[in-house]
């Protein structure tokens, strides 16, 4: 009986020694994704370096690796801006870069992972403001890609190139206020009718023109065709002869036949 017992505690001990074994095991042992980077941290503090994808070893129960995804970022976001004539817009916008990757341990050292909210989201705001205040509320409807383009520009330069690369930039909607909209759209009604009232009388000058240079080369042909037939008597023969029907002309009186003389 005391055998028995003395080799179930033993068996119990294995199994415990085992499953200690396999913990450590997995805790030296890991692995980093192709898409991700990690970072190395002893007794919390973080190292300077960025471990590669691939797989690694680490020292268990005291180191602790932190994965970060290094995948194109896309963040959508909306923010409120008044325009250079103070028309009040929201606007809705979206922001895709890409974290540089062998500085993403400073990253996380420096800011941590809320590093959209805290960096690049004030920044965003702070570009929208400058390049909508640059611009009339008319200018940012008719240049929209222009107002794009400043805000991007703007965002290349001032965010952090130690962090962030490939920085795009794309306003997806800017809602004015209702009756700026509906004075807009009044105007580009006018503008249409105007531009069809113009292209009527486009229509109409180049018919006027037409049938003037039609007229005046009628003209020019029929004062040819008299100077011809002034300076050359015969040609007045070779006109009748042209049109006759070919019935001879008949009288009451006489037998005598009128002819042109053609020879």
């Amino acid at each position: 009986m005391k055998q028995n017992e003395m080799n179930r505690t033993k068996t119990i001990l294995w199994c415990v020694l085992g499953l200690l074994a396999l913990v450590v095991l997995s805790s030296t042992f890991y692995t980093v994704k192709s898409t991700e980077r990690g970072v190395l941290s002893t007794f919390g503090k973080m190292s300077d370096s960025v471990i590669n994808d691939g797989l690694h070893m680490k020292l268990p129960f005291v180191q602790k690796v932190k994965k970060v995804n290094i995948q194109q970022k896309k963040f959508d976001g909306q923010e409120n801006s008044y325009t250079r004539d103070v028309q009040t817009s929201v606007v809705d916008y979206t922001i895709n870069y890409d974290l540089v990757q062998e500085n993403v341990s400073q990253l996380m050292k420096n800011v941590g992972d809320d590093y959209h909210n805290r960096i690049v989201v004030p920044y965003i705001r702070s570009a929208m403001k400058e390049a909508f205040g640059n611009f009339a509320a008319t200018q940012i409807v008719e240049n929209r890609d222009a107002v794009r383009r400043n805000i991007e520009e703007v965002l290349r330069q001032t965010l952090d190139n130690r962090y962030f690369t490939n920085i795009q930039f794309q306003l997806v909607d800017i809602d004015f206020d209702d009756a700026f909209e509906t004075a807009i759209k009044e105007k580009q009604v006018a503008e249409q009718a105007a531009l069809k009232a113009k292209n009527v009388t486009i229509q109409v000058e180049e018919k006027a023109k037409q049938t003037k240079i039609a007229a005046e080369a009628e003209a020019e042909a029929m004062r040819i065709k008299a100077n011809s037939l002034a300076n050359n008597p015969k040609l007045v023969e070779y006109e009748a002869v042209q049109k006759w029907n070919g019935t001879l002309p008949t009288y009451m009186m006489g037998n005598s036949i009128p002819f042109i003389n053609i020879k």
